[in-house]
């Protein structure tokens, strides 16, 4: 059910001719329809779950879908997102050895890169504000 709050001046300015009716069915009704187009995770965990089940030919009784929805509800569940780059780059800067290899091989390509080109970056600025010689930027003379 869903509540609808009005505070009392709006309801002493409407006027007496049965369009207070009106109004609060309108209001309800917008509140509702705010409520249907957010994204419901539950009934998306939902429905993953009886596809899972249905090809893999399982059952269960309707009561235990029911509990399962119900402690769902509970709780605020909300998608993991995919990290920024700034977000990449910082995870980078912060995994300990033990974890690189693991955190790296799970990078795509383009993530990889933007990361080799931050930390060139950064490398380049080191070295200018100290009057640095970067010796790996040396390249083969052809002659």
């Amino acid at each position: 059910m869903t509540k609808l709050y009005l505070d009392e001046d709006t309801i002493k300015n409407m006027p007496n001719d049965y369009t207070l009716g009106s109004y609060i069915r309108t209001q309800y009704w917008n509140k509702t329809k705010e409520k249907a187009m957010k994204k419901d995770s539950v009934t998306e965990i939902m429905q993953k779950w009886y596809d899972v089940m249905n090809k893999n030919n399982l059952q269960v009784q309707p009561k235990t879908s029911t509990m399962l929805g119900t402690i769902l509800a509970e709780y605020d569940i909300k998608p993991k997102s995919k990290p920024t780059k700034e977000d990449l780059f910082d995870q980078y800067m912060n995994t300990k050895a033990g974890d690189w290899e693991r955190f790296w091989s799970g990078l795509s390509k383009e993530e990889k890169n933007y990361i080799e080109s931050r930390r060139q970056k950064l490398r380049d600025e080191y070295y200018s504000k100290r009057n640095l010689i970067d010796d790996q930027k040396k390249s083969l003379l052809k002659g």
